[in-house]
């Protein structure tokens, strides 16, 4: 073994105890040696993980893919608010009108996506307003999820009718009414044909953009699918023959959006939680983690190392070692469970890892990394380990870490080029898009995760040389 992990038992910045428990059964490992007179003595040690919550510094939400609005209150999360902004997208060719042109209507269609927050759904409406922007979304502005914009005059309301396993959720489009003062001067713009509707950025330099607000009575948040929100300006033109022709302009939405999501955490076990990037300790026994807001569950596993340089077990080959995560029935009813988690190497410093260089944007494909942003900078990025959790029963994550300690306790990450993996830490989150992580599909099914601290533990099997045989 190379010992060059003795550096790294400093470092555990988590003092709990650890729990383990000793055995020598080979049948947990499937060897068929007599445990206690063979040539290699079979043994199992279980480590209680010391755990802590990590809430990340507010990132970059500029050209999610979410478009979503609502507020709920959790039990553990408090009360969770969300809304976005969004500028008005243009047609690629623009249609000249005549003098008989005349303003109809305004609507917008919508499709839902998806809904999240704590209880089932049961017939209930849940009301989303929408409103034209106070003030112009800045460009050369990094808005992240507690990002905000004044707001202007309202322009209408969605009434949304939701029911579980209704169909109609996904396959039925929505179309509202909108404000014709409104209407009327996207109208006068367009038959004007005065430059405003050239591109995205001049059509909101005067019209400045939209948000997707909570009315103030919601109990959950409702993701719309982005692609399929249209609003329609309705118009009118008499043709030669003295026939009134309806029209339809269409706006999409802009790829200049982005989405702000934040969590109010008074009075719940994560109270005096900070976006900072520290460590902090819950008043309840359970860990928690919710992905739209940036609340990852950090393990320190460190505890190995002091346990790898042992004397006892100096030659120790490891047959295998699991990462489990329990206790799953501790979520709240209603509240969906991620299929899988990722684990990613850290240090006591909670950073992502860092880039480097900045040379190519094709130098940014690692996950871990595209979890920072929406848009992924050019540069070298150091490269970390994976772990992938699977649930298991409904009940527990696993994850299997046997080739990873082996190659660890053997010296395989002693270098500049992997300076995470032998800290001992690491988060645990639940997997992102690479191509728009902070969207709503990384976090929509993660509104509620809550496990119990003794739930996570490494189980390790491993065999040592019975240095009593001659």
């Amino acid at each position: 073994m190379n010992l060059s992990a003795r550096k790294f038992l400093g470092a555990a910045g988590l003092l709990l105890s650890l729990f383990n428990v000793s055995c020598e059964d080979p049948g947990k490992i499937g060897l068929n040696v007599d445990p206690k007179q063979g040539p290699m003595l079979t043994k199992y040690h279980e480590f209680l993980l010391p755990s802590a919550e990590v809430q990340f510094d507010p990132r970059s939400t500029v050209s999610s893919s979410s478009f979503q609005a609502g507020s709920y209150t959790d039990p553990d999360f408090g009360t969770i608010t969300s809304k976005s902004f969004a500028w008005l997208g243009v047609q690629p060719s623009l249609p000249s009108l005549s003098e008989t042109a005349a303003y109809d209507s305004l609507t917008v269609s919508v499709k839902f996506s998806s809904v999240y927050g704590g209880e089932t759904l049961d017939g209930d409406i849940e009301t989303l307003d929408l409103y034209q922007l106070g003030e112009k979304i800045d460009t050369n502005q990094v808005y992240t999820r507690i990002s905000d914009v004044i707001l202007g005059q309202k322009l209408g309301s969605l009434d949304l009718y939701l029911q579980d396993n209704d169909t109609l959720h996904t396959d039925s489009t929505f179309v509202f009414r909108l404000n014709n003062t409104f209407g009327q001067a996207l109208f006068d713009k367009l038959k004007a044909n005065d430059g405003t509707y050239e591109s995205d950025a001049a059509l909101n330099d005067v019209f400045k953009g939209i948000a997707l607000v909570p009315s103030g009575t919601n109990s959950r948040i409702i993701q719309l699918s982005s692609s399929s929100v249209f609003f329609n300006l309705a118009y009118h033109e008499i043709n030669v023959s003295g026939e009134s022709i309806t029209r339809t302009y269409t706006f999409d939405l802009s790829g200049m959006r982005f989405y702000h999501i934040t969590s109010d955490l008074s009075g719940t076990p994560l109270a005096g939680l900070q976006p900072n990037n520290q460590d902090f300790i819950p008043s309840s026994d359970y860990r928690y983690m919710q992905s739209g807001t940036m609340i990852a569950l950090k393990v320190d596993f460190s505890d190995f190392f002091q346990f790898a340089v042992e004397d006892s077990n100096k030659n120790m080959v490891i047959q295998r070692a699991q990462l489990k995560v329990g206790g799953l029935e501790e979520n709240v009813i209603g509240s969906e469970i991620p299929g899988t988690l990722r684990g990613y190497f850290t240090d006591d410093s909670n950073i992502w890892p860092a880039t480097k260089t900045y040379e190519s944007a094709t130098d940014t494909v690692d996950l871990f990394v595209t979890l920072q942003e929406d848009s992924r900078p050019a540069g070298s990025y150091l490269y970390t380990q994976s772990i992938g959790l699977n649930a298991q029963d409904t009940t527990r994550y696993e994850a299997s870490m046997s080739t990873f300690l082996q190659d660890l306790y053997r010296g395989k990450f002693d270098s500049e080029e992997t300076p995470y993996e032998p800290k001992g830490k690491l988060f645990l989150f639940t997997p992102t898009a690479s191509d728009f992580p902070q969207s709503s599909s990384s976090h929509v099914f993660t509104n509620h995760f809550k496990v119990h601290k003794d739930s996570i533990r490494l189980e390790l099997y491993y065999s040592v040389p019975n240095n009593t045989k001659n």
